[in-house]
Parts: C-alpha cells; structure tokens; sequence
C-alpha cells in the first residue's frame, strides 16, 4: 500500500494486505513573518487554526482530507480550507493516478484548485517516505473585493515533492516532514487577480513532530512561499500547533 498524504504517511505504513485509517485533529497558531505581515495585514499575522484530518488506504489507492478553518474568533477574518487527494495504485508498480481537489476560502474571495495527473511514492527500508507528482492545474476562482468576471479555467502545470523520515533523539521519537509544490504556465490575469504575480511560484513547509505519546504530538511547522499563496515575492512563518490522533 503507498499512502498519499505528507502529513499523514508515517502513521499510515502498513502491509498492502491489511487496510489502514486515521483521524487526527490539529490546533494552533499561524506566527508570519514581517513580509507577509507588511503586504496582507492582520490576514496573515498571528492566526488561530483548528484543522480535522484523516487518511484511509488499502492495496487499490489512498485518500487523504482535512477541512481547516481560521480566525474562527474574528467573523470578518474567518477563514475555510478543504483539501481532497487521492491516487489509485497502477498495477503493482510506485505509481499511481493522481488528483487533488484543493478550495480557500475568505470572506471576499474563494478559490478552487483542481490537480489532475500521475504520482511515484516509495516507503523504504530504513523508514524514508518518498513521493513526487506531476499534473495539470485547473482553477475556479470569485476575487469578490476585485470586482472581476474572472471564473478560471486551466491555469498551467503542478509539482509535488515530498520526503518523510521518523527518527529517534535523545530517547524521544520525531517525525520530520518535507515538501513543496510548484506551479507553471499559469493565466496571466490570474497571476494579477491572485497577486501572485509571477509565472513560476512555489510553497512548502518544513515541519518536526515530536510525538508525546502514542497519540498527542507537538508540531512545528516552517512555511513558506515565493510568487504564491497571494504575494509576489517571498514570504514565510511559523506555525506553533498539538496534535491528537484518534
């Protein structure tokens, strides 16, 4: 079985006989540096998170989903994230189908992406999770506080990378967790409207989960972005969050 989720794929590592799942919940704060501080304001500067995930997978393919949600204290902050993946093993090969529904949502805009193409993943002896994918990007888009009939359309290429590794220091148990997507050939008045400005952009988090127990971990995540997530130019933060398996 090749699990999907970055987040999640460590956890989920079992025989291709056997069917595996798991639902975690994770809450938090968004700590962002003084760039995006500077460009968007109070909404990208210390932001609160609560985030229900789960993951699925069996020898036929996996599914990951989380739904997040943001400044839930603050009505005219608040803030919606849904994401869907899933891929569908090719015979007994690394790779797979892949397809990855992605939505954000503000008070005045939302956007829909849609990845469609194909997958390689790999768990390897000494514990490392690989994966890398490749598709094209479809987007659906309502940037309210522009006042634009932009309504999307395929909007270029997708990148994914990714790497996994549990590893044991001073008596305790860690999982680190790499990865990073990139996009290319977008429309270009996307690019205005979406202020990501530049044609090629990319983001990705950094992240370090010291497990507590067998269900409480402790996560710190570094994420950043250039020429994506609505800013051209880099930006980045910290992330400071628990998380509870179930």
């Amino acid at each position: 079985m090749k699990i999907n989720s970055i987040a999640l794929a460590s956890l989920l590592a079992m025989s291709a006989s056997t069917q595996a799942g798991m639902l975690a919940v994770e809450a938090g704060v968004m700590d962002w540096g003084s760039n995006a501080e500077q460009h968007f304001g109070e909404g990208k500067s210390e932001n609160s998170f609560v985030k229900i995930k789960g993951a699925t997978g069996n020898a036929f393919g996996d599914i990951y989903a989380h739904l997040q949600l943001e400044d839930i204290e603050d009505s005219e902050m608040i803030g919606s994230e849904i994401n869907l993946i899933g891929q569908i093993n090719i015979g007994d090969s690394d790779w797979n189908w892949y397809g990855q529904v992605f939505n954000k949502q503000k008070p005045v805009w939302s956007e829909t992406n849609t990845l469609l193409g194909i997958s390689w993943d790999k768990s390897f002896d000494n514990g490392l999770y690989a994966q890398v994918a490749f598709g094209g990007h479809v987007v659906t888009a309502d940037y309210k506080h522009f006042d634009s009939d932009f309504k999307g359309g395929f909007n270029g290429g997708y990148n994914y990378l990714a790497l996994i590794k549990p590893f044991e220091l001073w008596g305790q148990s860690f999982t680190a967790i790499w990865w990073q997507e990139h996009y290319f050939g977008r429309d270009d008045l996307y690019l205005e409207l979406s202020g990501d400005g530049s044609d090629f952009g990319f983001n990705g988090s950094a992240i370090l989960q010291w497990h507590l127990g067998e269900q409480l971990s402790a996560n710190l995540t570094y994420k950043y972005a250039d020429n994506n997530l609505g800013k051209q130019g880099f930006h980045d933060g910290l992330f400071y969050a628990l998380q509870y398996n179930f």
